[in-house]
This record gives structure tokens, C-alpha cells and sequence, in this order.
């Protein structure tokens, strides 16, 4: 029989490799001993609601469109009740981290990201939540003080990704080690013109992440890329397109990725891309805030477990989806990887 004391240290190691605390290496594992599981959840499209009072100086610009379209529709689908009701399933089951893939906001607006980090705040602590912008947080040109700035504390690295790849000097991307996991953070968040949601992650974002992935996978890691715009191309019109896809799963294709998370759609969808060091599974999640008749359940959020299986990788995804008699349940068990 098991002596408690080695269960217990046992248990508290593992904890330790979740949270980043301790790293490993496979040489040093014990072949006995039993996988240790990360749990991540994903969610985007926040759209957090209700849009605070709005200045009429603010609209002399694409808000108003934004403003109108809000108003005439927007404000009757994404749904503060159902983004709450996701929330506090989230943190009821407590995964070891929360990835939340932009647009959090829904037209920019400064006075609009003091509630974001506080919804962002009632989620978990900086070290638990990581955040990344989409279109929406940039919908014009502002200084990111009046901005994501409020959001700082969940977009930074942390010590263990900061000694594989120190965060570039524009913000992204930033890396976040967990023991055997690393999440990869970046921004296609750019202001674009009236009837238009594209995004961009330019030259330099691409050639760091190059870098990043390389480092990565060098050190064995489960490498996890976030993005808020579909990774690929063909994934969006080219009115809402990530307008340099074809670079961006190229960079993917050429250094590899084990899993990329992206919201924007509003829809679950998943694809494989193959790469040079195996399959790279792509998987976009619904709107979080998102209720629309005949639709329920609409709102989605994704919860990852993930864990080494000898020299690959064991994936399972869980789909955790609101219902319109005001409960979250499964809506879809898959396997992703088992390899």
C-alpha cells in the first residue's frame, strides 16, 4: 500500500507543475508515476454589457455605426445573465488556468475597460487568467493607457516564460510556462475602417513567434497559441479575415503548435493543420455573452484537459454551453489528440 506521505507530496508536486511553480523534464519523471492533467478554459467574445454612457464626441468617428448597430440588435444578444452564468460555471470548476481571446468590449470605448478588468478580476487572479484584445478593444486608435492598460496584470508573462522568451517590447507575444504547458499570447487587434473587423498580426509579431515556437518545442512543451481572429485562411470573409493568415499558418506549419485557440466567429468549429512536428489542432469557441433565439444554447465556453502521453500528448476538449432554462451542461465530449 501507497505510504500517505508520498501521496501527499505526490499530489503537491503536481500542483506545483500546474501552476508553473516547479518545472520538470521528462528524463527526471518517474515512470510510475501517475499523468499530470492541465485544465484550461477558454472563452471570447465577452462583449460585456450594458455599453456605458457614451459621449457624443465619441461617435464622431466608426462608433457610431457601432453605437447604432448596438443599440438595434447587439445589446438583445450579448446578455450580461448568460456571460454570468458561464462565469461562475468556469470558476466552479475550477480549471488551472482561464484563456480569454479578446473583445471583451464592444466599441472601444476607455470607459469601457475599468468594468472589463473587474469582470476580468471577479474570474480569477492575474496568474490564473490570461487576456488577449480583439477587434472590438481596438475598434479606433487610442493610447493603450486609456485601454487595455486596465488589463495589464492578466497580459503579462510570467517568470517561467520569461526565461524561454522575454515579452517583446510591443506587448506580444508574451509566453506563460505552467510546467509542461506554455501558452503563447498574441495580438491581431487593429483599428480598421467603418464595416470592417479584420485583423493583423504584422512582421514582427510573426517573426517572434517563429522564435518562441522554436524555443518551445526545443524544451518538450505542450505549446498553446492564442489569437482572437481565425489562425487560417478561408476561416473568415475578407471583410472580418485575418488579412496575413497565410503567413500566420505558415510560421504554424514551419515551427509548430500542438494547439491554437481563436474566438471572432462566434462558432465552434475545429480543424488540423499539419506541422512539422505533428497535427496542430485550431479550435474557435462561440461568444461566451451570446443568446440568440433558436440558436440556445448559443453561449459556449471550452474546457481543455491536457496531458502527456508518453513521448506525445492526450487532448480532450469539453464544450460547457448555456440553456435556455438557465443551467450550463455538456454539449460536446471530444478527443483531440492521442499520441
Amino acid at each position: 500500500m501507497p505510504d500517505r506521505r508520498d501521496m501527499s507530496l505526490d499530489l503537491f508536486a503536481h500542483r506545483l507543475l500546474a501552476r508553473g511553480l516547479i518545472c520538470t523534464t521528462q528524463s527526471a519523471r518517474n515512470a510510475n508515476e501517475a499523468p499530470v492533467v492541465f485544465t484550461l478554459a477558454h472563452l471570447s467574445d465577452i462583449h460585456l454589457s450594458p455599453l456605458p454612457k457614451v459621449k457624443s464626441h465619441q461617435l464622431l468617428s466608426k462608433r457610431f455605426l457601432g453605437y447604432v448597430n448596438w443599440h438595434h440588435g447587439r445589446k438583445f444578444v450579448h446578455r450580461r445573465d448568460v456571460l454570468d452564468l458561464l462565469s461562475r460555471d468556469v470558476k466552479e470548476r475550477k480549471p488551472d488556468h482561464i484563456a480569454v481571446t479578446g473583445d471583451l468590449t464592444n466599441l472601444g470605448l476607455p470607459q469601457e475597460f475599468p468594468p472589463t478588468a473587474a469582470w476580468l478580476r471577479g474570474l480569477g487572479k492575474p496568474d490564473t487568467v490570461t487576456v488577449i484584445p480583439g477587434n472590438h478593444d481596438a475598434y479606433v486608435r487610442l493610447h493603450p493607457d486609456k485601454t487595455t492598460a486596465h488589463w495589464r496584470p492578466f497580459m503579462e508573462e510570467n517568470a517561467a516564460g520569461q526565461a524561454l522568451h522575454p515579452q517583446s517590447a510591443g506587448g506580444f507575444p508574451f509566453v506563460r510556462r505552467f510546467g509542461d504547458i506554455a501558452l503563447v499570447a498574441l495580438s491581431s487587434a487593429v483599428p480598421t475602417a467603418p464595416f470592417v473587423a479584420a485583423g493583423w498580426l504584422g512582421s514582427e509579431q510573426r517573426q517572434a513567434l517563429a522564435q518562441c515556437l522554436d524555443k518551445l518545442g526545443q524544451e518538450g512543451l505542450f505549446r498553446i497559441v492564442l489569437i482572437h481572429h481565425p489562425p487560417l485562411p478561408g476561416q473568415a470573409s475578407w471583410r472580418r479575415a485575418l488579412r496575413d493568415a497565410t503567413d500566420v499558418r505558415d510560421v504554424l506549419r514551419e515551427h509548430g503548435a500542438e494547439l491554437v485557440l481563436h474566438g471572432h466567429n462566434h462558432e465552434q468549429s475545429v480543424h488540423e493543420l499539419e506541422t512539422v512536428s505533428g497535427p496542430a489542432i485550431v479550435v474557435g469557441v462561440p461568444s461566451a455573452s451570446e443568446a440568440v433565439d433558436g440558436r440556445i444554447p448559443a453561449a459556449r465556453y471550452n474546457e481543455y484537459a491536457i496531458e502527456r502521453a508518453g513521448n506525445g500528448w492526450h487532448v480532450e476538449m469539453t464544450g460547457r454551453a448555456a440553456t435556455a432554462g438557465g443551467q450550463v451542461r455538456d454539449c460536446e465530449k471530444r478527443q483531440l489528440r492521442r499520441r
